[in-house]
């Protein structure tokens, strides 16, 4: 297919299907390469306001990847303009702009999904920004009764949905209907590695670090940076023999993230490595606070919290409920 595209470069349907894979590749595998084989095949739309509707979706895709919520919003609603009926669409600048903490902006979207018929898809985008306001039980009580019943949608979307119900239950310490749900999610071929990584996080804050290894191990891609991050976190916990390397291992790729510049990319990662793996709770601190400058999710929240707490600084952490509180308001 890249042969193809490199005697046609300008066939969007070619440069749309093989960035497509890329991005998809990239999710299940956690390979930056792909990044960049996806923002290269759409590369001579890079600066094209109104591309066709498969390339804009997969440039919005793209500028989320590279945490550019804010980018990818506002290019998103651009294409709502035009295609007001792309679905698709609608969920990805909410998404976009949940990351980015304007809630009004993405409850809007969600809305948009639920007046275009879609109201299961919506009542999950709806979820995710409920999470997001610290508001997980209210998030598991709506989403749990639609999950008591047959799957909804291609499979893709399923893996999604099942996944934020999760999420939901997680938060709520609904711990068994969490897991339940994790394993349905984890059935449908293409898990991503954030899949993998959210379920091993519960096990682990479950004091389940055995169970964490073992399912890790199963993943795909158990070297891709987050998920060797959570084998080192297992390993330091159940004192395993692998402990020091997993640890140097993700030292230097952090290192390496560095010298090449996206260290940015990483610092969810870093908090968490500093706070679980090194018990360096000011660098975790650091980390957290610069992460939530960038995105603002419950995992996001979550983490600033813990690591406030271990540093010692509590008031550290009071910007999220400032942030909470002023979207509240403007959602009234």
């Amino acid at each position: 297919m890249w042969r193809d595209l490199q005697r046609q470069p300008d066939n969007a349907g070619a440069a749309a299907s093989y960035a497509n894979q890329a991005l998809q590749r990239y999710a299940r595998d956690g390979d930056a390469r792909y990044i960049g084989f996806a923002q290269g095949a759409l590369e001579p739309w890079r600066d094209n306001p109104q591309p066709p509707l498969p390339i804009w979706l997969l440039r919005g895709r793209i500028l989320q990847t590279q945490h550019q919520f804010a980018a990818a919003g506002t290019d998103l609603d651009r294409l709502l303009a035009t295609h007001r009926d792309a679905v698709e669409g609608m969920l990805l600048s909410a998404d976009a702009w949940r990351r980015a903490g304007d809630i009004g902006r993405a409850r809007a979207r969600c809305a948009g999904v639920a007046l275009a018929g879609y109201p299961i898809p919506a009542l999950h985008c709806a979820g995710d920004i409920l999470m997001s306001l610290g508001e997980p039980e209210q998030a598991f009580a709506t989403l749990s009764q639609v999950h008591e019943g047959p799957a909804h949608g291609p499979p893709p979307l399923q893996q999604w949905m099942l996944t934020v119900a999760a999420e939901a239950a997680a938060a709520a310490s609904k711990v068994h209907q969490a897991l339940e749900l994790y394993q349905r999610a984890l059935a449908i071929p293409g898990a991503t590695v954030a899949l993998h990584a959210s379920h091993a996080d519960l096990l682990l804050a479950q004091g389940r670090p055995k169970e964490a290894l073992v399912a890790l191990a199963s993943a795909p891609a158990p070297d891709t940076d987050a998920l060797l991050l959570r084998r080192a976190i297992a390993a330091k916990r159940l004192d395993h023999a692998d402990r020091h390397e997993l640890r140097d291992r993700l030292s230097e790729r952090f290192a390496e993230a560095e010298r090449l510049g996206t260290a940015a990319l990483h610092w969810r990662e870093q908090a968490m490595f500093a706070l679980r793996v090194a018990d360096d709770p000011g660098t975790a601190l650091a980390y957290a606070k610069q992460n939530w400058a960038v995105q603002k999710g419950p995992e996001d929240a979550s983490l600033l919290l813990e690591a406030a707490r271990a540093a010692g600084r509590p008031e550290a952490a009071e910007i999220i409920y400032g942030w909470r509180e002023q979207q509240r308001q403007q959602d009234i």
